[in-house]
Parts: structure tokens; sequence; C-alpha cells
């Protein structure tokens, strides 16, 4: 028998003892991301929380405040006009707005001109793959289908406002309308197609935004609602996770949108065993605001040097720059806070490592959740950004133990333990 022939009587047995029929469509999938094991250890799906509810209705400038503060570089004039366009679009296909800026800022970085790197075919804002949907949006109309009763029922929307193609999805307004339809259709088809497909466990019907029928990986999706959790905070719909008091400190979490997911931790080798991880690394990217975990003193704001050089107080935010990145030891630019703690305690002391920036200095008091510097990756070699957390008494605290649930994470899935 053909082999093509017995593939597709297999794929249709397989389907059938699922106990659901072959859905009447050419699977969809998107040629990138491609699922990363090791990242699908990290965390388990059930140490998420629920996720915070979006406000009923929407102010627009403060909703086009919050995504200023997420894209970081935005002027006020472009956020305001892709505020209405996400407002817009996410009205008229129910969807929530949050989850659709979430998209435009973790997949195309609020840049309409993004393009998916690699073999990705995605575009513009949300990198939408116009290839994965050339069956779904055809003359003005997105049909799919969903499983009702037995069998496999089409439904439809209309989405005749702009012609679906790339140049048009190079466009904000067009880019964000159908990210929004799309959205619609996966809510209403994610049910049928976690019974037609294998997948990945995950929470959230927007992995199908990401991968398409069959979800390779939940990772993604936790760091889209990570960023919607953020603008939620900036928006000031959500007041963040309550902190932790541990040792007559209250100790919040140093990046927003948390819980947050460590990705490597306390004690894992460095340099072939040469050292150890004196902290623990959460992921982030590059520019986020990180934050004081209490409130405290600026003990330490400057530079880790190379080999036996001391670290160096940096007095000036321009003699930052007059260090250059090159010549930055392993911490590169940090901060480090002192918490004083009640009685005979010994004081408690946050460092943040490899910042970009820097926003206070040595003396500075600052309180619980004020920025203190952005996330970078300034002493690192071959890492990508991310912020490094240690804590301290009289001698190294483990964050992933103190500060469990406003981090997350499965200590075994460290690559080096």
């Amino acid at each position: 028998m053909d082999r093509r022939v017995s593939f597709l009587l297999l794929f249709v047995l397989a389907i059938g003892l699922m106990g659901v029929e072959r859905p009447p469509w050419h699977p969809r999938r998107r040629p990138h991301p491609r699922p990363n094991r090791l990242a699908m250890q990290r965390v388990r799906l059930a140490e998420w929380p629920d996720e915070p509810p979006s406000p009923e209705a929407v102010d627009p400038a403060r909703f086009a405040e919050a995504l200023r503060q997420i894209c970081g570089w935005m002027p006020p004039g472009r956020a305001t006009r892709y505020t209405g366009f996400i407002l817009e679009s996410a009205a008229e296909f129910e969807v929530d707005p949050f989850l659709l800026a979430a998209l435009v800022y973790r997949e195309g970085r609020c840049r309409s001109d993004a393009e998916e790197g690699e073999r990705g075919s995605g575009l513009g804002l949300t990198l939408i793959d116009s290839r994965m949907y050339w069956d779904n949006v055809r003359h003005g109309t997105l049909r799919y289908h969903v499983h009702e009763d037995g069998r496999w029922v089409e439904r439809t929307r209309q989405v005749d406002r702009f012609p679906f193609n790339g140049p048009r999805l190079s466009q904000p307004d067009s880019n964000v309308y159908f990210a929004a339809a799309l959205l619609a259709m996966w809510r209403e088809q994610a049910p049928s197609l976690r019974e037609a497909f294998e997948q990945e466990p995950y929470r959230h019907f927007v992995s199908h935004f990401v991968w398409g029928d069959r979800v390779r990986s939940h990772r993604q999706e936790d760091r889209i609602l990570t960023e919607r959790r953020r603008l939620l905070e900036y928006y000031g719909a959500h007041s963040g996770m309550a902190p932790i008091a541990w040792g007559g400190v209250e100790l919040g979490c140093p990046l927003g949108g948390c819980p947050r997911v460590i990705s490597s931790y306390l004690g894992s080798e460095r340099e072939d065993g040469a050292r150890h991880h004196r902290g623990v690394d959460l992921e982030s990217l590059p520019g986020e605001p990180v934050h004081a975990v209490a409130d405290g003193l600026v003990v330490f704001a400057g530079v880790d040097l190379p080999g036996h050089q001391s670290h160096r107080q940096v007095r000036a935010a321009s003699e930052y720059e007059e260090i250059g990145r090159q010549n930055l030891g392993a911490g590169g630019r940090y901060v480090c806070v002192r918490h004083r703690r009640p009685g005979d305690l010994p004081n408690l002391r946050s460092c943040y490592m490899h910042l970009s920036e820097v926003h206070v200095a040595y003396g500075d008091t600052v309180e619980r959740g004020q920025i203190i510097g952005t996330v970078g990756r300034t002493g690192m070699e071959r890492s990508a950004a991310h912020l490094h957390l240690e804590l301290h008494t009289d001698h190294l605290e483990d964050p992933s133990e103190i500060l469990y649930g406003l981090l997350l994470g499965d200590r075994d899935s460290d690559p080096m333990p």
C-alpha cells in the first residue's frame, strides 16, 4: 500500500479513536517559534494563579499611558492612535483589549514593521502569519469550524474593513483588527481543538494564536499573560500580587506582572564549575523596569569590574557610559539596597545585576516597588537579557524560597544544578 495512503488511514483512525472526526481543513501551523524543551520544564501549569480580570469600562487616556509604559519608546501621539485601534477592534470582536495589547508588545514589540525571524512569516504589530489563515479569511469573511453534536459546524464573521494581505498587515490599524478577529476565532475553536489535536497542556486560548491548531508549548502564553498583567498594573486595574512577610520585612516583586519565572537558581555552576551562581535569574526583557523589593537604603550603585579589582561606586549617571560595557565584570551595572530588620536580626540586602540603566545613587532612600533601574545584559557574554537577583543577610539567602509565589519555577529544570 502507498505510504501516503497508509499515513492518511492511520491519521483518520487516530482521530476516530479520540472520538472526533477529522477536521474539515488543513492543519494550521506556524513554522516559528519552535518549542524550547528546557524552558517548558521551568514552571508547572498548576503553579500559576488565576489571571486578574480586566475592567468592564476602559479609559482611553489611561490605556494609552499603560501602552506607552510597556512599549518604553512609543511617543504619546502614537500610543493614543494605537489605543484607538485596540479598543475599537477589541469591542467589535468582544475580546480583551489588555490581551490584544499584550500581543502588540510581546509579539511585535510595538513596531508596525515587525517581521518574524528565521523561517517565520509573521508580520506587523502582532506578527500575524497570513499563510496560516489563507483558508480562513476569504473575500472579507472569516470562516472556521467548531465541533458540535458530533459534527463540524461552520461559523463565519465579517472581516471586510481591510484586505487580508501582507502589505495591509504591516499597517497598525488593520493588523490589530485582524488580530482581534483571530483571537475571537481561537477562543471559540479552542475546546474543539483540544479534542481533535494532541496538545501540550496549556491554560489560555491565546496559545493557538502563537502555534495554530496544535499547541506545542505553554511558555509563549505564560509570557503574553505576564505582559497582560503588567499592562493591568500600569493602567491601575490591578495592584499586583500582595507582598510577602519575611523576617520582619515586607517583600514585593522585583519585576512587574508577577508571578515571574526563575530560569536559573542559587548554586548553579558557572564557568565549568569555577564558580557558583549567587542568586536567581528571572526571565525578563531588555528595558523592563526593575523594582526595589522592599523599603531601604541604596548602599551600592555602580559597576562590577573584572578580575580582582574592587567594585566601583558610580556617583553620576554620566560615569556609566565612561566605563565601557566590554570592560565590566560578570555583575555588570548593579544596585544593592539594605533593608533594616527588627531587633537583633541581621539586615537584609537585595542586589540587582546586569542592569542596562541605573536610576538611583548611593545613599538614596527607596520604597518598595520604586524603579531602581532597567533589565539589561551588562557583564554577560552569551546569555539573553535577564535580571539577576541576590538576597543576603549574614549569608546568601535563596530568593526562590523566600519569594515563592511572587517567583515561580522548578529547580529540577535548572540545566546546571
